[in-house]
């Protein structure tokens, strides 16, 4: 009848010599630590797996938030992953905020950045003139004294 039972129910607790394990089978402490490193595994797998889930729900957001964010958002975005990644986080704003802009605004930007350079003799002889010019004056009102 015993064998009967053990054919029925196969996970019937085995004690060894008290219902048919064997000296060849696995002990119940062995059968424990198998079942507890199963365990294991299957609860890392899923919290890894929920874990994977979280980081890409995020990196899905933060892509969406840089194709939708605009100049401003880019610019955050550059400096964040270049100050993580140990450069320059103002260089990686202005590349993100530059990375963003249309052709026509990095157009506008050149054409600036050249008019400037063009410039700045022009201003530097400016405001030389503009310093002689307030010398002069502050000459002239001390002698007049």
């Amino acid at each position: 009848m015993a064998s009967t039972n053990e054919a029925v129910a196969p996970a019937v607790l085995r004690v060894p010599g008290g219902n048919g394990s064997g000296p060849g089978g696995p002990s119940p402490l062995e059968e424990l630590r198998a079942s507890l490193r199963r365990l294991l595994a299957t609860l890392l797998e899923r919290a890894f797996g929920l874990a994977l889930d979280g980081v890409e729900g995020l990196a899905a957001w933060c892509d969406d938030v840089a194709a939708r964010g605009g100049i401003r958002v880019n610019a955050l975005l550059g400096g964040a992953r270049a100050a993580l990644g140990g450069r320059n986080p103002v260089w990686g704003a202005l590349l993100g905020a530059v990375g963003r802009m249309g052709t026509g605004a990095k157009v506008a930007l050149i054409l600036a950045l050249v008019l400037a350079l063009v410039l700045l003799p022009v201003t530097v002889v400016l405001l030389l003139l503009v310093l002689i010019v307030a010398a002069v004056v502050a000459a002239i009102r001390t002698a007049g004294r």
